[in-house]
């Protein structure tokens, strides 16, 4: 008679796979290094040597699976980048379809894409929930109070979090638990005056970053069409200003317009009752939280993007080659999982605005062909 056999718990098997990709995952960096630095064969020069390196890691990457294999090609077309391969073709393509599909190979298209993955990662480790409450508790219990902490919490997502729909997402719950925790009917003037401002406060203070709202990702083509510069932060310079002023107007008015009937005083429990309800910071957080703070401080240090604001270069690579690099640590650390990457963000506004991005290099390469 057979012994029968007992399955491992699933934290074993979690731990053992985990310990399995970190030997892929060196067993790709040694045979990557291994091939840079032997030999280099007749007829291959040195830049092509680093390409084959990088394309023999990322094959093991790929066979073992150590992360998703559409977030491990990031990875190599990132790597790619920074070793110096060209991230766009620059010899001439006539007569074919490169300029209808160019916004895809355009940086902000790029920039966009992976900076919405780390917004998702927010929303689904609920860092940015965390994030929300502590801002929160920071201020007075009155309405003024309140809303202008929303305007702070608004404020702080929009360069972390580019979706406004999923700002909204993130803040209308906690303003709606808000709502009801002080008891104020769903149709009195107090109620609309808090739910009306977060909304607009999960919009508007959007419009002071490149990618905080959809009209950045505009602005940035129409200068590009014209060959005109625009950096991170002249961007910030000269949108901040506008931005904050029209926030206090709504502020403002709103209190004004929708008078509440009778003044409020939120329990600094409420919020710190949420934050204790959160737990402990855990592990996805962290390492979230660390990613994307350390590319938002690696992005306006890059030289030229971030000078006019820091007056820091620390680095050459582009923004979309940090946050490739910055996925690739989101994926393999588990924040993402393979379903993530085709159900996390919206394919129809990425593809909307790559179509949208095509339209000026379409343009520009039909206005060359003419002349």
């Amino acid at each position: 008679m057979s012994t029968p056999t007992v399955a491992a718990p699933p934290t074993a098997i979690h731990a053992a796979l985990h310990k399995m990709k970190w030997g892929w995952l060196a067993a790709a960096i040694a045979v990557g290094l291994a091939v840079a630095y032997m030999p280099t064969p007749d007829g291959l020069d040195h830049m092509a040597q680093l390409v084959l390196a990088v394309i023999a890691g990322t094959v093991i990457l790929w066979a073992a699976e150590v992360m998703n294999n559409g977030v491990a090609s990031l990875l190599m077309m990132g790597t790619l980048m920074a070793i110096g391969v060209r991230p766009l073709l620059t010899v001439p393509v006539t007569n074919d379809i490169s300029g209808a599909l160019s916004g895809f190979a355009d940086g902000a298209w790029w920039t966009l894409l992976v900076v919405v993955y780390y917004g998702f990662a927010m929303k689904k480790t609920g860092l940015a929930e965390r994030i929300a409450y502590y801002i929160l508790s920071l201020f007075p219990g009155t309405y003024s109070g309140v809303l202008s902490a929303f305007f702070l919490i608004g404020l702080i997502l929009s360069p972390l979090i580019p979706s406004m729909t999923v700002r909204t997402a993130i803040m209308a719950p906690i303003a709606w638990s808000l709502v009801q925790s002080l008891g104020l009917k769903a149709r009195s003037r107090g109620s609309a005056l808090i739910m009306l401002t977060v909304i607009e406060m999960a919009v508007v203070p959007g419009l002071a970053f490149k990618l905080g709202s959809l009209n950045g990702p505009v602005v940035v083509k129409m200068f590009d069409g014209k060959h005109i510069p625009l950096t991170d932060g002249g961007y910030i310079q000269v949108m901040l200003l506008p931005t904050f002023v029209m926030c206090l107007l709504i502020l403002i008015l709103n209190q004004l317009v929708l008078k509440p009937e009778e003044p409020i005083h939120v329990s600094h429990d409420f919020a710190t009752g949420k934050l204790k309800a959160l737990g402990s910071i855990r592990r996805a957080e962290m390492i979230t939280g660390l990613v994307v703070f350390t590319s938002i401080a690696m992005w306006i240090t890059a030289a030229g993007a971030g000078a006019p604001l820091t007056g820091i270069k620390l680095h050459h690579l582009p923004t979309f080659v940090v946050g490739m690099f910055g996925m690739a640590i989101l994926s393999f650390s588990g924040v993402f999982e393979d379903k993530d990457i085709g159900t996390g963000v919206s394919w129809t506004l990425l593809l909307f605005l790559g179509g949208i991005f095509s339209l000026t290099r379409s343009e520009e390469h039909t206005s060359e062909l003419q002349s």
